[in-house]
């Protein structure tokens, strides 16, 4: 459907034209180039040159971030997405040769880094030893005081908070002799007393051991002058290192007009990267130069005419194997279905025997993805979103995908919301009935409210599930058909077709109440479907009896299996409503002040959490069916995406005129 036919080429050339030749390929963005496997062929090693590529982009990122957390650079949400900025071909190769001064700017700023966290460091070691210090500033006598020549002075800390006559009635129980002991608290606080105790040389070795018995925590490697001006010399010391370390922060604002061409040299590390892998996957001998990959089939005659005008080289061009599974697949969707390609590659991205899934994927996921979360006013912020960063910050290739995802699944939203009545849960009917002062709001919903008819809604979710199971196996049918396996085709998917028609009818007739002509087919199309399972499932078998029993085997199967995947569908009602009465719950609690202000506070808080939560719920939910539900149906996946060689930036979209699309 989507898929684009590739061609497999070889390209030789002289040794000398190689670095040139897949510059220019790179430049051209459009050969996904496969590792040449030829024993007479030497390889190119690069691991050297591709490793200083990674340090020199890993100190661009360092560099970088120094400034962004040093020079308050912030981006917003949106920016998140744009993150880039335009640079023609021309200016990227300027820059590229400046990459050596790039380079050593991040160095600079990379060590200015260094000294501040050294700097950093020393203020910390400062800090602790002022902590330590600073609750025995009152200390009239050095903290390493430890005798007179007539007493013993003990300085340290009691766990707990004790006064001075608690510490010396502490002292008595022990010993009687310690009655007249001096006890100094210097400062108290609720986990510790900083005491001073003073004993004469008669009693000091009782004293002493007293403490130890009471856990009294002695100073050790006090500083041998007064607390008070040790502390104050700590502080000086602090002011000076906080001074240095403003002075080192100032410094690297010198640095911010050269931000983007730190920025750069990543950029251009990871192009030149790249670069080199291709080099490594190609092949040389003393004289000459092969590189092997694949281009797409519409592009074949220009570029060839372009590249052997340019080099002293020859193309071949030759229909690739596609029993080999290493011939990747490329994907061209437009807006609809590009949206959905990310999804659909983190499950697997399509082999050559795959059709696309995407566009047909596309629709039901953005009709289960509004379905869920079903509110319009969240539709609306979601279409204002993609619409902002698609027109605003010009979004393109994987963003402008997100954003494309975005806006169609926003556009679902608006629908369903508006068919439900939700637009930010019940706002309208209760400002009508808060603040307004009717008695009832108006009834918004233009076909059915979720809550009070959820009978309704839970059979639509299981038929719309339904539809999708049926429209896989559709799929299945016409991959087989292709691959004119017309027995298989009929046998694996129409009276399965059948047979889930058939009990849907029944089991929605026992719900509900339907039209008898309709509920008249649902035993007959059931009957049919089954007895067709039994004779075509066990088909492989050789015996009669073995035909029966896998047939019998078969239906079995495909009753629970399908039983279950029509049921995992009831998590789009589940969903719907949980989206519904939270917003309309926020609304209640805002509401009940009868204050605007405090509306206004808890609409919004309210109402952030709750589209935060349900679309992060509506995202793996809607994933979840696809990838269980429906690929499970016909499609294999395991395929090689097709990754061109191309100047791949984080930052910089490089602007050129584009002769290959």
């Amino acid at each position: 459907m989507a898929k684009v036919k590739l061609l497999h080429f070889e390209l030789v050339s002289l040794l000398s034209e190689s670095k040139r030749i897949v510059d220019y390929i790179q430049k051209l963005g459009v050969a996904d180039i496969e590792n040449t496997q030829d024993s007479e062929l030497l390889k190119f090693e690069t691991v050297a040159v591709r490793d200083e590529y990674r340090k020199k982009s890993e100190l661009s990122s360092k560099a970088a971030g120094i400034l962004e957390k040093y020079c308050n650079i912030k981006r917003g949400l949106v920016e998140s997405f744009t993150d880039y900025k335009s640079i023609e071909y021309s200016d990227f190769r300027v820059l590229a040769d400046k990459s050596d001064s790039i380079e050593n700017v991040c160095g600079e700023v990379v060590a200015l880094n260094d000294e501040i966290d050294k700097c950093n460091q020393r203020i910390n070691e400062k800090r602790r030893l002022l902590d330590y210090y600073s609750p025995w500033v009152a200390l009239d006598i050095p903290m390493a005081s430890k005798r007179t020549f007539s007493t013993g002075i003990f300085i340290g800390t009691f766990s707990g908070n004790y006064t001075e006559t608690q510490i010396i009635d502490l002292l008595v129980k022990y010993d009687e002799s310690l009655s007249e002991v001096a006890v100094d608290v210097v400062h108290s606080e609720k986990r510790f007393t900083y005491s001073v105790i003073i004993a004469h040389n008669s009693v000091s070795a009782i004293c002493e051991s007293a403490l130890k018995q009471l856990g009294f925590g002695f100073l050790e490697n006090a500083a041998p002058a007064l607390a008070s001006k040790t502390a104050e010399k700590l502080k000086n010391e602090i002011s000076d290192l906080e001074a240095e370390l403003n002075n080192l922060k100032e410094s690297l604002k010198k640095y911010l007009p050269q931000y983007d061409d730190i920025r750069f040299l990543g950029d251009f590390s990871i192009v030149q990267k790249d670069k080199y892998e291709a080099l490594e996957k190609s092949a040389q001998t003393e004289q000459a130069f092969v590189i092997r990959g694949y281009i797409p089939e519409s592009l074949c005659d220009e570029i060839k005419f372009d590249i052997e005008n340019k080099f002293l080289c020859q193309i071949e061009f030759s229909e690739p194997d596609y029993d080999n599974a290493e011939v990747p697949v490329l994907i061209r969707n437009g807006a609809f279905g590009g949206g959905v390609e990310s999804i659909t590659n983190m499950y697997s991205s399509p082999s050559n025997k795959d059709i696309d899934p995407n566009p047909i994927m596309a629709f039901f996921y953005y009709l289960f993805f509004g379905f869920m979360l079903s509110d319009a006013g969240y539709g609306i912020l979601m279409i204002l979103f993609s619409v902002i960063a698609k027109k605003k910050f010009k979004v393109s290739g994987n963003s402008l995908k997100f954003a494309n995802m975005v806006l169609f699944s926003g556009i679902s939203t608006v629908f369903w919301g508006a068919m439900f009545g939700g637009w930010f849960g019940d706002l309208i009917p209760i400002i009508f009935t808060e603040f307004i002062g009717y008695d009832k709001g108006p009834q918004l919903a233009l076909w059915m409210d979720p809550v009070g008819d959820s009978i309704t809604l839970l059979l639509f979710s299981l038929g719309m599930g339904i539809l999708q199971l049926i429209a896989g196996l559709l799929i299945k049918l016409y991959m087989l058909f292709k691959e004119k396996k017309y027995m298989a085709a009929f046998s694996d998917t129409v009276p399965v077709i059948v047979f889930i028609i058939g009990f849907a009818i029944v089991g929605a007739g026992i719900i509900v109440e339907i039209p008898e002509k309709i509920s008249s087919l649902g035993l007959p199309l059931t009957a049919i479907g089954a007895t067709l399972i039994v004779l075509t499932g066990g088909r492989s078998s050789k015996s009669i009896i073995g035909k029966f029993g896998g047939g019998l085997y078969a239906l079995y199967n495909i009753a629970t299996g399908y039983i279950g995947d029509i049921l995992s569908y009831s998590r789009l009602l589940a969903l719907s409503l949980v989206t519904g009465v939270v917003a309309s719950a926020v609304n209640m609690l805002a509401a009940m002040p009868g204050n605007i202000i405090i509306f206004v506070i808890i609409f919004i808080v309210g109402h952030v959490m709750n589209i935060a939560i349900n679309l992060i719920g509506t995202y793996v939910h809607t994933n979840r069916l696809q990838y269980v539900e429906f690929f499970s149906k016909f499609y294999e996946g395991s395929g090689v995406e097709f990754k061109p060689l191309k100047l791949n930036s984080k930052h910089f979209i490089i602007k050129e005129e584009k002769k290959y699309e």
